[in-house]
């Protein structure tokens, strides 16, 4: 499933229609977006360009990551260490119970790695960093649908299941510099510490 969203002009501080001019003055200028200073930051979110030049007539220009990009996952981790992740608990009868019932993993199994097959598409989906880049933007919700009547610019999407069957890869796309000035000023008007980070 593919989800576009688009910034709205005016609606804080940072993100008007005069940064609009001067960011993409900028880029004409200079080749790259103008990135505002977020002060200390908690997280980096890390931009890839034209990673995918198969799917360019989608139009985006960016990938983003956070932290550096990874595309093949290590080695499976077991599932004892997988559940833990997710939350699960392995000290009594009705845990283990539990786990049984909800993931079909048998207490003698637990210390078994998951399959690769499994292991992979947990990676793409949600353990790797553009799948946490996608967690992460998505559930921000700095954007808006592109059939909103409001004065918008910039593109951000977020491909789920990727760009062709089979796939369980979750990521997002910027479309252009311009969009990267907005995601970067919208990050700072809402006291985000996030800052986004041009990558070879």
């Amino acid at each position: 499933m593919i989800s576009r969203r688009s910034f709205l002009l005016g609606l804080g501080s940072l993100v008007t229609a005069s940064f609009a001019a001067r960011a993409q003055a900028y880029a004409l200028a200079e080749g790259g977006p103008l990135l505002l200073d977020p002060g200390p930051v908690e997280k980096m979110l890390h931009l890839y360009e034209g990673l995918d030049p198969v799917n360019s007539e989608w139009g985006s220009k960016w990938r983003v990551s956070l932290g550096l990009w990874q595309q093949d996952p290590p080695d499976p981790p077991t599932w004892r260490e997988h559940l833990r992740q997710q939350g699960y608990h392995f000290d009594s009868p009705d845990d283990l119970d539990r786990i049984w019932r909800e993931r079909c993993v048998a207490p003698e199994e637990l210390d078994a790695p998951l399959p690769e097959q499994s292991w992979w598409c947990v990676w793409e989906f949600d353990e790797s960093p553009q799948a946490k880049a996608y967690t992460l933007l998505k559930e921000l919700g700095l954007a808006c649908r592109l059939n909103r009547s409001d004065k918008k610019a910039g593109r951000i999407t977020f491909v789920e299941w990727g760009y062709h069957p089979g796939s369980s890869k979750r990521f997002v796309e910027l479309q252009d510099d311009l969009t990267v000035s907005f995601l970067q000023a919208r990050l700072i008007e809402r006291k985000l510490p996030i800052r986004l980070v041009i990558d070879d």
